[in-house]
Parts: C-alpha cells; structure tokens; sequence
C-alpha cells in the first residue's frame, strides 16, 4: 500500500473502476463504514481532512481517504496536504482524484515522490482514440460473454462516439437485451438506442450537411427537448465534420465502398449520406465549419447560461 495515490485524468469509467478494485484490496468486506472517508475537494476543509488522515483505522489495519476533485483545492488547503503528506501516517491510505492537474503542482509532485500517481486518459490523436475505445468495448463485450457484430459496433460508436462511460454503459445494456443470444447486432442496437434518438441524431448531421438551416434548427431543438445535452450535440457536429473530410479524402483515392465503411467506421447503410455530403461540401468549408466548432466548445464551456442560444448561432453558421 502506498500513503498517498493520484488518480488523475478525464477518462472516468477507468478511473472509477481502478478506484473500486482498488478500495477492495485496500478494505476488508464490511469495514467500509467504518473506515473509508469520501470527501469533496470543493468543500473539505485542510484541519478536517488532517484530522481524518491521521485518526487510526477500527478493527481493520488501514483507513482510507478519498479526495475527489482535488482540481477545486483551495490554496489552504493544499497547504494542510502538503503539511500531511510531509510525514503521512502508516495506517492511512490519501487517494485523490482530479480530472486535470498542472505539471508542477507542489500536490502531484509530492505524491508522486512518496505513492503513486496513476493517469487515466485516452490517446490524443482522433483515429488512435477511436480505435482505442473500439477495443475496449470489444473487451469488455468478451467479458461479458458476448460479441459485437461489425456494423453493430459502428453503428453504437456512431451514436456514443469516444465516451467510454456512456459506451460502457449501453455495452452492457446491450449484453442484457440480448439475452441467451452471443451476437449483438445492428437490429439490437437500433432497439435499445431507440429509433427516434438516432433518427434525431442523423437527421441533425444530415440537414447540416444540406445546409438545410430549417431542419438543422429543428432537430437540435428536438434533441434538447429530449435531454440531450449540448455538449453531446457539439460532439456529433464536430464528428460528422471530420467524417466529411475523411470522406472526401477517400473519394479522392477511389476506395472500395466497404473499405471506406470501414476507415471511417460508419455501418454501410449510412455511408451513401456521408459520401454525399462529402461531395456536396467544399474543402473550406468544411475547415471553417470545425473552427466554428471550436468557438462553440470555447463557449458552452466558458457560459452556464445561453448555450442553447450559441448553439443555434453555431447552426446558423453552419448552414450558410
């Protein structure tokens, strides 16, 4: 047991998950209760959390801490840290969570002399991160003792796209839906998705493609009426754009049709409307449509309020 972990990176289902093997190596069955603190960094506060650190476990021979969002420290309280993991205590495991962390945080720098500091990020690269995540998913069906058709697999990243926590999640919904069956197929992923979600999905990316500014602002306002969020809608945005230029790309070569499914992983009945929006959309538009994206992240970030209304503006632009 190390005194102190790091658990840093965005990927949240890996980090969640190596947080729950780790606190059942680390507690015996049934002394949760009374020896695992879970804290929050945006409300913990430095003397609290000493105090926590070196109170000694009952009847188990650790106590662990967790500090979630350690990102949202304060600077006294990261002080109180630092003051702690000076000379941790013995029987007192710190394990903190951050999404992001700067390099020379005096915090990291000294778990990482003293514990661990374990990352949890996805590969930068966009064709690497799909590529990636198709992996896992694939795994992660095997485990559950099930298998992915191709175009069932292409058509579930279509609609999740590179998140593993919601991909994981409709994995094993999928695995359940399917019952005695092995195979999870295309009609399986249509039903449980839901046939009007993906129509709204598609038929959203479609009307942006066509420059169809009527339908692309009613299907955006469909999707939120249905608790999309617009963070997920700017993602599918910014995904058919790369799809368009990856398209045009390999129209440019005269690739086979199922070589091309394959390349952009999109399931063949959907690859005649990427084709065609491909041909339809010139090569700066399509660059100017993803630096348009790129302000809208910038903004639904940067607002809590009004992203509906910079996401329209982003369609409108989109569609001009």
């Amino acid at each position: 047991m190390a005194p102190a972990y790091l658990l840093l990176g965005e990927e949240v289902l890996l980090r969640e998950e190596f947080l729950s093997r780790l606190l059942s190596a680390l507690l015996p069955p049934g002394m949760e209760s009374l020896n695992l603190d879970v804290l929050s960094g945006s409300e913990v506060a430095g003397p609290d959390l000493a105090t926590r650190c070196r109170t000694v476990p009952a009847f188990a021979p650790r106590r662990v801490i967790v500090l979630k969002e350690v990102d949202h420290l304060r600077t006294e309280e990261w002080k109180a840290i630092l003051v702690y993991l000076e000379a941790p205590s013995p029987t007192t495991c710190l394990i903190c969570i951050a999404d992001k962390l700067d390099h020379g945080n005096r915090g990291l720098q000294r778990i990482d002399q003293i514990g661990k500091v374990l990352r949890f990020a996805p590969p930068r690269h966009e064709e690497d991160r799909q590529r990636w995540c198709q992996r896992w998913i694939r795994e992660r069906t095997r485990q559950q003792g099930k298998s992915l058709s191709p175009e069932a697999e292409m058509l579930l990243f279509s609609l999740q796209g590179p998140d593993l926590l919601r991909l994981g999640q409709e994995v094993d919904k999928l695995c359940l839906f399917v019952g005695d069956r092995q195979q999870i197929d295309l009609e399986a992923v249509e039903a449980l998705v839901g046939h009007g979600r993906a129509h709204g999905i598609f038929e959203l990316t479609r009307a942006v493609s066509q420059r169809d500014l009527e339908g692309a602002l009613f299907c955006v306002r469909q999707l939120l009426e249905k608790g999309e969020e617009p963070l997920r809608i700017l993602g599918m945005l910014a995904r058919q754009v790369r799809l368009l230029l990856r398209a045009k790309e390999l129209l440019t070569q005269s690739r086979p049709l199922g070589e091309m499914s394959r390349l952009l992983g999109i399931p063949r009945p959907f690859l005649p409307e990427i084709l065609e929006g491909a041909k339809n959309s010139s090569l700066p538009r399509l660059e100017q449509g993803l630096v348009r994206l790129l302000k809208l992240d910038q903004q639904l970030k940067s607002w809590g309020r009004g992203q509906r209304l910079y996401l329209e503006l982003a369609i409108i632009d989109l569609c001009a």
